[in-house]
């Protein structure tokens, strides 16, 4: 990310890669965004050809909250993954946006972020992806500019709390060009859907697109580039098997409050998987060990929130191997409704395991008042129909 990131940027992108305008369009429509108030062109930044993608709608007051957007995009015609990728960007926004402001999730209320032309950019963003067939996401470094921004909060210096919260656990960098480079619309995208391009990966790229900002910068293209890429086959293979750090630390004298809460923050830090395990220790004392997962370029960064939120004198830390399974998403038509499903599928092993979303099975069987169980077994039975022919998915 040379000059940075933002959602009309990354939608730019993928518009330059390729995407199907008209085809997009029609999926957006269903969040009740005019087709007119969406537009792209071609422009030229210092010498680079780009897309320039705008969103023009007429302004909105009113504030909305996670709940309000979550309903709004449920409702939409898009498709089950990209809704559960949007809902899960603004997910991870309302947890850092509450952290900042001291209050619970679920009273969180957007400004800018929540008004409909960034959850366009949002949406739009995750919709895109998965038309061109992207499963895998890498990001180069964050990064940022320098100066103040005027936001709904007053003044804030760049990057403002809300992106810089947001790339936690990722690799950042600070330029000397003046304001904002990476929005937090642009920053939650990237730090939900991707992680931190690993050292030494290969691979092929099929396509580049460039989306470009609003601003001109002085001597450089304000341009985000997104390549698409097709994995090497050794790199494949490696990628199955990566390392990662666990990192754990006893605690005896901790509320079940506070350690939840680090919980929260590691995992919105970056940290692949964290969990408490009970266990005694001297005297007999019930405690619980706070273990997490975490990537080499978010290790520190762990160590570091583990020493300020919990009373631990000590944390160990060390390397481990993981095999690691090829994850997309589906869904089955049932006598209660469609269905979604996660299909999990491990290096070497030729049947996929399906896993009905839990979510999914818990709103039929209310709305049909039949046992969940029902409802579960069902979607095995049909997913069971659907075999393993899939074709492999893109990284990007």
């Amino acid at each position: 990310m040379q000059t940075g990131v933002s959602g009309d940027m990354i939608l730019g992108a993928l518009f330059d890669l390729g995407l199907d305008f008209e085809a997009w369009k029609r999926q957006i429509a269903s969040l009740g965004v005019a087709a007119p108030g969406l537009s792209r062109e071609k422009v030229s930044k210092h010498g680079i050809m780009a897309t320039k993608f705008r969103v023009e709608l007429p302004h909105e007051h009113a504030h909305r909250g996670l709940a309000q957007i979550r309903a709004l995009i449920e409702a939409s015609g898009v498709s089950p993954k990209a809704k559960a990728d949007a809902i899960a960007v603004f997910t991870r926004l309302a947890k850092v946006e509450a952290r900042i402001h001291g209050v619970p999730v679920e009273t969180v209320h957007f400004h800018e972020v929540g008004a409909l032309d960034a959850i366009v950019d949002i949406v739009g963003a995750c919709v895109g992806f998965e038309m061109l067939g992207v499963t895998e996401f890498y990001a180069t470094p964050f990064t940022f500019g320098t100066g103040t921004v005027e936001t709904q909060h007053g003044t804030m210096a760049v990057p403002v709390p809300a992106t810089l919260a947001l790339s936690e656990g990722f690799p950042s960098r600070r330029t000397g060009f003046p304001g904002e480079l990476c929005t937090p619309t642009g920053a939650a995208l990237v730090s939900t859907l991707a992680k931190p391009l690993p050292a030494g990966w290969t691979g092929t790229a099929k396509g580049v697109g460039y989306g470009a900002g609003t601003r001109d910068l002085p001597g450089i293209a304000n341009v985000l580039r997104i390549c698409l890429m097709e994995a090497s086959a050794d790199q494949g293979r490696d990628a199955s098997r990566y390392p990662v750090y666990q990192v754990e630390c006893n605690l005896d004298n901790m509320t079940p409050e506070l350690i939840g809460y680090t919980a929260e923050r590691l995992l919105a830090s970056g940290c692949k998987d964290v969990w408490q395990e009970p266990i005694f220790m001297k005297k007999n004392r019930s405690a619980v060990k706070l273990c997490a997962l975490v990537e080499s370029t978010g290790l520190d960064a762990a160590l570091a929130l583990i020493a300020a939120e919990t009373a631990t004198g000590g944390v160990r830390y060390f390397p481990v191997e993981r095999l690691v399974a090829e994850k997309s998403s589906d869904s089955v038509e049932t006598r209660f409704g469609r269905v979604e499903l996660k299909k999990v599928v491990f290096p070497g092993k030729a049947a996929p395991r399906w896993s009905p979303e839990f979510e999914s099975c818990r709103r039929l069987a209310e709305a049909a008042a039949a046992p969940l169980q029902e409802v579960y077994r069902e979607a095995l039975v049909q997913a069971s129909r659907l075999g393993g022919d899939h074709p492999a998915g893109k990284e990007v």
